[in-house]
């Protein structure tokens, strides 16, 4: 018999709202630059454009050598099919791209909205909590497609299970296209299948008519696997899997938990701010001996994973301090888990339990990297999760116990706005260097070289400079050839070949960075670092120009 869903239906004031916040948030963003991988989606779109069966047939020197594009991404295409009718509608620049992808980034929100509502969970403060978690708003300000997963994602569980609970196969369907949707956006999206079979089986008892239309995102990702293989002699599904295992970065399995237990506490960083609310006073006592005992430990490993924590000059103990809060914060989100299992045994709380352990496990120890974007997915899950726990602890009864959550939530959003805008100036400056440095429209193709990637790149060849090959680098006399210093895919430029050698520096948020290898942050890899963003002296982004003979 199908259980029954919450009486209350959720309220158009509640979405207008909702609306309203999550433009409030995100507008002030829209003219980031390009970011990170954002040109791969870009390029994949205008591809598309150009012939939208074919969408990765072209090639681009992304790693240091000119390669397929087949080869290169890691990610399915359905982000980028997105963007190229954003592009087609609005055009290409920031601003238009921007703009298309506040629809996800809402859709996320109030998709937390419907899942909490289904879940008997206060709706409001669940989503508001979502919107407030500083990757949610890193994320919301990229052209990637993440935040295409986590709106599919929500929005599945969200519908089946209400297809579950009223047995209603329409609504399962639906919630199995989303499935489909985000396995097709990033390959992390088929975990749903396994994840509503056991949330299934729980509210059910049995095996039903569920279990075959559960069955259509595996067939739409077989039938990815055998396209691609057609188009480019390879699946891309298993070429991802492969990459995963052949590319680790970070450390071994002690090194991945710290940084995967940090990300979590700086990526949904209500878990610190309301810790005194969701722990009490003795629970909190106990906190500060085991971020000491953390700290203990990290200090004793010398490095973690990239990053060395001992130097010729002495611990970096601004890194220490702050790895220890995060990874002892990032840790309550599993004893949440594990205590709202324990308390109400159902099958909800059973989902939030795998959904926050699965995507743990798979960030920590199946992708190649740690990166807040894999975490994203947790978001809605510790949103639920911190939310239930004030309201069985009594914390949003009375007007002093809602204010103090209030100014939780407010404190994550202040946050959050802040590692955003710090994300923002960073990708700001690979712009503005491209632009200063190539100052007047090239002579010859061959007036600029450089070498580096992401959205600097992007802007080089935005502006006619070439990309160098590191197996034939092809040096012309009198270029100018521009490096980087804190990107990606860098090689030696020969001293016998250069005339010239200037450094050019150009300054980013003060205090606060998501990418800095010195200080060990790594917002998008914990190859640069264990922590999602990291706060210090941080210094300028500085690029050298060769003049070449």
């Amino acid at each position: 018999m199908p259980l029954a869903l919450p009486r209350s239906r959720p309220a158009l004031a509640s979405g207008l709202l909702l609306t309203a916040l999550t433009l409030g948030v995100f507008l002030p963003f829209l003219g980031k630059a390009v970011h990170i991988d954002d040109p791969l989606f870009v390029w994949t779109a205008r591809q598309i454009l150009s012939d939208p069966t074919d969408f990765y047939g072209f090639t681009l020197n992304w790693q240091g050598v000119e390669e397929p594009m087949s080869e290169v991404t890691q990610n399915p295409p359905l982000a980028a099919y997105y963007l190229a009718l954003v592009g087609w509608l609005f055009g290409w620049s920031e601003r238009a791209m921007h703009a298309g992808f506040l629809l996800p980034a809402l859709l996320a929100v109030l998709g937390t909205y419907r899942l909490a509502h289904v879940l008997g969970t206060d709706s409001m403060r669940s989503a508001i909590a979502t919107l407030a978690a500083p990757v949610f708003v890193v994320s919301g300000t990229s052209l990637m497609g993440d935040m295409m997963l986590l709106a599919s994602w929500v929005w599945a569980i969200a519908l089946w299970i209400e297809g579950l609970r009223l047995g209603n196969a329409t609504r399962l369907g639906f919630a199995a296209l989303l499935v489909a949707a985000a396995a097709l956006t990033k390959y992390f999206g088929i975990s749903l299948v396994p994840l509503l079979f056991v949330v299934s089986w729980m509210e059910t008892g049995r095996l039903g008519r569920w279990t075959a239309i559960l069955l259509l995102p595996v067939a739409a990702l077989v039938g990815y696997q055998a396209l691609t293989e057609s188009l480019y002699g390879t699946g891309l599904l298993g070429n991802a899997a492969a990459y995963a295992s052949d590319f680790r970065v970070g450390g071994g399995l002690l090194s991945k938990a710290i940084t995967g237990l940090a990300f979590s506490g700086g990526c949904i960083v209500l878990l610190l701010t309301a810790a005194p609310l969701l722990w009490g006073k003795r629970a909190l006592l106990f906190g500060i001996p085991a971020a000491g005992v953390v700290g203990a430990i990290v200090v004793a490993m010398r490095q973690v994973g990239e990053f060395h924590v001992t130097r010729p000059q002495g611990i970096a103990w601004s890194f220490v301090a702050q790895v220890s809060l995060l990874v002892v914060a990032g840790t309550g989100l599993l004893v949440l888990a594990v205590a709202d299992w324990r308390r109400r045994r159902s099958a909800d709380s059973v989902l939030l339990l795998l959904w926050v352990g699965g995507t743990l496990a798979f960030t920590c120890l199946v992708n190649w990297t740690v990166s807040a974007r894999n975490l994203l997915p947790l978001v809605p899950a510790a949103s639920l999760l911190v939310v239930r726990r004030l309201e069985s602890s009594g914390h949003v009864r009375d007007r002093a116990g809602r204010a103090r959550v209030t100014l939780a939530v407010g404190a994550s959003l202040a946050v959050a706005l802040l590692v955003a805008w710090a994300d923002y100036a960073l990708a700001g400056s690979a712009r503005t260097a491209a632009r200063s440095l190539v100052r007047e429209p090239n002579g010859t193709s061959n007036a600029f070289a450089f070498q580096g990637h992401w959205g600097f790149q992007y802007y080089m060849q935005e502006l006619g400079a070439r990309p160098l090959d590191r197996d034939e680098p092809r040096y012309h006399a009198d270029e100018a050839v521009v490096v980087p210093v804190g990107n990606s895919y860098l090689f030696p430029v020969p001293a016998e070949r250069r005339v010239s050698r200037v450094v050019h520096a150009f300054r980013t948020l003060p205090g606060l960075t998501t990418m800095s290898a010195r200080l060990g942050a790594g917002f998008y890899s914990d190859g640069w670092g264990p922590l999602p963003f990291a706060f210090g002296r941080i210094p300028a982004e500085e690029y050298v120009v060769y003049r070449m003979r």
